[in-house]
């Protein structure tokens, strides 16, 4: 068995960057292949984690089992780095208030994946979202469950994502956990790949701008890409001071707008949620064991 390879989790958050990951790093697939980082087409590897995970229920499989699952995902690549990510790893979206607390099987659902390799290093990335707004979007985005049986009676004063950072470490003590807010990410793209790929940082990546292309104008776009692309030099905090001035003037207000609309569902809500938040996010920056990528 390649106990060797180290195994990247990216585990969502769900309907965050929406896969983005996935397809921004594949943009350098051959820059990715030369450093021996393997990144699959999602559908190739999700069926075969699931199919494993269900027929273990929470136990390791054989050294022969590992093989053949690990020679399924990689084939004959020359592999150092191996990343699958997938939103439903932390579990169901639509199931994520089961037992009433905020994704409660986190530690149990990650040390399942993280124990399909249990010999090999083992890192866990996650973006989290205010859940202000990634409630409504989970919500929305399941068809199973009417708004009170998505619930489940939860408190939404309750619902900390220091809470779940906390069971996936405590299930996975080995296993390190790199942490930003899906906020961030149009600012700090670049730094999120260049860490899940563990690539040099001065490493330019074709897809470095594709989260600020998705709410920015095609004029800011257009003007953005030029401005980097004459000033190879800058620095990554150089670059990120240039997105955030870009944001501001070509920020399109119409497609980040979100209209929350959820039984008993005020402002007042939303800030009470937003204040719970930001006072969460500082917990986890002072966490032990969490690597926090802020602007």
């Amino acid at each position: 068995m390649r106990t060797d390879i180290n195994i990247v989790y990216h585990l969502g958050a769900p309907f965050t960057d929406n896969e983005q990951v996935t397809w921004s790093l594949r943009k350098d697939a051959v820059l990715l292949s030369e450093k021996n980082v393997y990144l699959r087409r999602p559908r190739l590897y999700r069926p075969l984690i699931a199919e494993m995970v269900q027929e273990l229920q929470g136990e390791k499989p054989s050294v022969t089992d590992q093989e053949n699952l690990l020679n399924s995902i990689i084939g004959k690549e020359k592999v150092k780095r191996l990343i699958m990510t997938n939103p439903s790893f932390l579990g169901v979206p639509a199931w994520m208030f089961y037992g009433s607390r905020f994704y409660d099987n986190a530690g149990k659902n990650t040390a399942a994946i993280r124990n399909l390799f249990p010999d090999n290093p083992c890192e866990f990335f996650l973006g989290i979202a205010n859940p202000s707004v990634f409630i409504p979007n989970v919500f929305k985005g399941q068809k199973e469950k009417n708004y009170p049986q998505f619930m489940e009676n939860t408190d939404l004063a309750t619902v900390r994502w220091s809470d779940v950072i906390s069971r996936i470490q405590d299930a996975n003590p080995d296993c390190t956990i790199t942490i930003w807010c899906n906020e961030d990410s149009p600012v700090i793209w670049p730094t999120i790949l260049h860490k899940i790929a563990a690539l040099d940082p001065k490493i330019r990546l074709q897809g470095e701008n594709d989260i600020i292309n998705m709410i920015i104008s095609e004029e800011g776009q257009a003007l953005l890409a030029k401005y980097l692309a004459d000033r190879p030099n800058l620095t990554e905090a150089q670059r990120r001071r240039l997105r955030i001035v870009f944001l501001e003037r070509f920020y399109l207000s119409d497609v980040v707008e979100e209209v929350i609309d959820l039984p008993g569902w005020t402002d007042e809500t939303v800030e009470a949620l937003t204040k719970i938040y930001d006072d969460d996010v500082n917990r986890i920056k002072q966490m032990d064991g969490v690597t926090f990528l802020s602007p």
